[in-house]
């Protein structure tokens, strides 16, 4: 008997591997800036190595960038000339990510421009003919920030347009990094090749998009027989009537699960970034006129028809509203009749009441739309539209009561819809109901510009909204900073300060006090010393190192997903000290741009990270020091909520938390010069005998 048990366990264990989930392969294919050519340690901080590190062990990620390599068969040097195409193709890739066409723009190529269509769509086809049918994602190239030999124009006017169509033309999947690149042109320090940190922006957009969960794409059969095929900027689009007047939809080549949707209330295609980057990750995109209608009935009934004829066709019964200006009225009147559709509402500089616009009470109004809308809302006068009681402002209780989440972007200097009469009724309704709502506002902004030039902050609230968080600050995640000099290590990337600290502790492994954190836990002791010693006169020295044996884990640059990867690789293996002082979350919100709620869960991950992998230690959980010198200074109001989010985890035995932050503000709610530098950010050496004596008793109770 004992016998056969083995025999079967044998054969399992020889089976086994055939039933395991096979390692999805990803194919970056593309010149330099796939390469990493002028990126520091690009073996570990090229966007292929930065997308591998996000992705984990269920893919393998290879690069196969060569420099200066052109889409263009007649270039100085095309792709499908190299040795890395050839191996690319060999190896038979589940995805291939396509960025190439920086190379075509250069003069010299770019006098083929005529082949570049034909060329780009024979390129993306030798891959979709392979075995393994992979999943081709067809990138723009990254903008360009200074004209050269390579030209943003080629680029913006002739390259891009001609990827959208070789998309459509193929099928592949488009993805323009634009949006959340124009603003960081100190990460292209050559105008063209991304450091580190732009790759790192590369590999987190790409990291989302592969790992959204895809469904089969929907036939929409029952939009009728006058439909008429286009394209919306490389993704598919169908146009076609709905009670009687233009809709479109536009449709992801790879539909999001559950099939979500953005709604979009008027001005198609203005300020599009939000749409695109949504498509990219597989929502659709609807639309229907209800122009000259200013939400009223009419507008209502014509949006529970097209309503309820996508949602037969498949689309989620609850999307995301998209609101621009005008289109205010309509998304929040029929939200307030169907709060249970409404997966949340983007509001753009708002109209929330027909008596500020158009009617110019307050504002300068619009005389021209005032007769179409007392004709869309059969009032017989004026007056009568300036006593309608049912404006989005007057109802906007109903959506508060139901929770429906909201995302205003206001530009405070709106004259055209002020703001105190429309968006900052809504926010002040919301806020004093204790409903979920968000806020952006732009000081020296007007009317316009609508959105936001980087969507990032409302790709990731429109995900929490459907219920796919994506969160970035919860997500272990190796860091990508590389300027040693300026994070004070003198030289070397975030690797060599992680590897280095894995050494202290293999070398320590009877250290009772650790400091956890980015640069401000760094300053402590430095990059070089970082233990504390009983003779030494910093801070750290003179309050802990006489007592415990103590470190700093701190490094310059840290988010809390770069401290969840460390505590899970290497930075905890060989110790268990008696306590650990977690102090984390200001480069999330200053250069991460992560909303409060997702640092306060960045910070309970981490928690329970040390809890898993040190399970005798004490966490001291102090959460971000204040920054921000006034009181009202928005760095200050964040972090005080996620000083309200993470109170709870010291209800756990095995941690205690505490804010500090009054020992470093004045008694007229600013910031203390004395124990702050000049960004208000980073601590004096006054600053660290400030923290150090807040929390000296804790340490030695914690310490019994």
């Amino acid at each position: 008997m004992h016998r056969f048990f083995l025999l079967i366990t044998l054969i399992l264990g020889t089976l086994a591997p055939s039933f395991a989930k096979p390692t999805t392969k990803v194919a970056c294919v593309g010149d330099s800036i796939t390469f990493g050519a002028t990126i520091v340690d690009r073996e570990r901080l090229s966007y292929p190595a930065q997308l591998a590190a996000r992705l984990g062990n269920a893919y393998e990620v290879r690069n196969f960038g060569v420099s200066a390599r052109t889409i263009l068969s007649k270039g100085d040097r095309p792709y499908i000339a190299t040795q890395q195409y050839q191996a690319a193709l060999q190896w038979k890739p589940d995805a291939v990510i396509l960025m190439l066409g920086t190379n075509d723009s250069k003069p010299h190529n770019w006098k083929h421009r005529d082949e570049f269509l034909h060329d780009a769509t024979s390129l993306i086809e030798s891959f979709q003919q392979l075995p393994s049918s992979p999943r081709v994602l067809v990138c723009v190239p990254p903008p360009v920030f200074k004209e050269g030999v390579i030209r943003n124009a080629p680029i913006r006017d002739h390259i891009r347009p001609a990827l959208h169509q070789a998309a459509i033309t193929t099928g592949a999947e488009i993805i323009d990094f634009t949006p959340f690149l124009i603003e960081h042109a100190r990460h292209f320090p050559d105008a063209v090749h991304p450091t580190a940190l732009g790759a790192e922006v590369l590999a987190q957009r790409l990291s989302m998009i592969l790992r959204t969960p895809r469904v089969p794409v929907l036939g929409f059969e029952g939009l009728g027989e006058r439909l008429k095929q286009g394209h919306f900027h490389g993704h598919p689009m169908v146009e076609f009537e709905a009670d009687g007047v233009p809709a479109r939809i536009v449709r992801p080549r790879r539909p999001a699960a559950g099939y979500p949707w953005i709604w979009r209330a008027r001005f198609w295609n203005h300020e599009p970034q939000f749409d695109r980057a949504m498509l990219e990750l597989g929502w659709h995109i609807a639309y229907i006129d209800v122009s000259h209608l200013y939400g009223s009935q009419k507008a209502i009934d014509r949006w529970n028809k097209f309503h309820n004829l996508l949602t037969s066709q498949g689309l989620s019964n609850k999307p995301i509203i998209e609101a621009m200006s005008r289109g205010g009225l309509i998304a929040h009147n029929w939200a307030a009749a169907n709060p249970t559709k409404v997966a949340g509402i983007y509001a753009d500089n708002p109209v929330m009441d027909i008596k500020s616009w158009p009617l110019g009470m307050p504002g300068a109004g619009s005389p021209k739309d005032i007769p179409r809308l007392i004709d869309a809302y059969n009032f017989t006068s004026k007056e009568d539209a300036l006593a309608w009681n049912q404006n989005p402002v007057d109802q906007i209780h109903t959506l508060a009561s139901a929770r429906v989440p909201a995302f205003y972007v206001v530009g405070s200097q709106d004259k055209v819809v002020p703001t105190a009469a429309n968006a900052e009724r809504a926010i002040s309704a919301y806020l004093q109901a204790g409903a979920p709502v968000e806020v952006i506002r732009k000081p020296q902004a007007g009317h316009h510009p609508h959105s936001l030039v980087d969507p990032t902050p409302l790709v990731h609230w429109a995900l929490r909204c459907a219920g796919t968080p994506m969160n970035p600050a919860a997500a272990p995640t190796p860091g990508a900073e590389f300027r040693g000099r300026s994070a004070g290590w003198g030289s070397g990337t975030w690797w060599d300060q992680f590897e280095r600290i894995n050494q202290l502790s293999s070398q320590h492994q009877d250290l009772e006090l650790v400091f956890l954190g980015d640069s401000i836990t760094q300053s402590w002791t430095g990059s070089h010393h970082r233990l504390a010693t009983a003779d030494g006169n910093r801070a750290i020295d003179r309050t802990f190192g006489k007592h415990w044996k103590t470190a700093s884990f701190g490094i310059s640059g840290d988010r809390t997903e770069h401290l969840l990867y460390r505590v899970q690789h290497g930075n905890f293996d060989h110790i268990s000290p008696k306590v650990i002082v977690l102090t984390i979350g200001v480069n999330n919100l200053n250069i991460g741009k992560h909303t409060p709620a997702q640092v306060a869960d960045g910070i309970k991950a981490t928690v329970n990270a040390l809890r898993t992998k040190c399970p005798r230690s004490h966490i001291l959980v102090l959460g971000p020091l204040p920054s921000g010198r006034a009181p009202d200074a928005p760095r200050r109001t964040d972090i005080r909520t996620i000083h309200h989010m993470i109170a709870p985890l010291g209800a756990h035995p095995q941690v205690t938390y505490k804010n500090i932050s009054n020992t470093f503000i004045l008694a007229d709610g600013t910031l203390n010069p004395e124990l702050f530098t000049s960004d208000f950010i980073h601590l004096k050496p006054a600053g660290y005998d400030a923290w150090a004596k807040a929390i000296k008793d804790d340490i030695q109770r914690l310490m019994r």
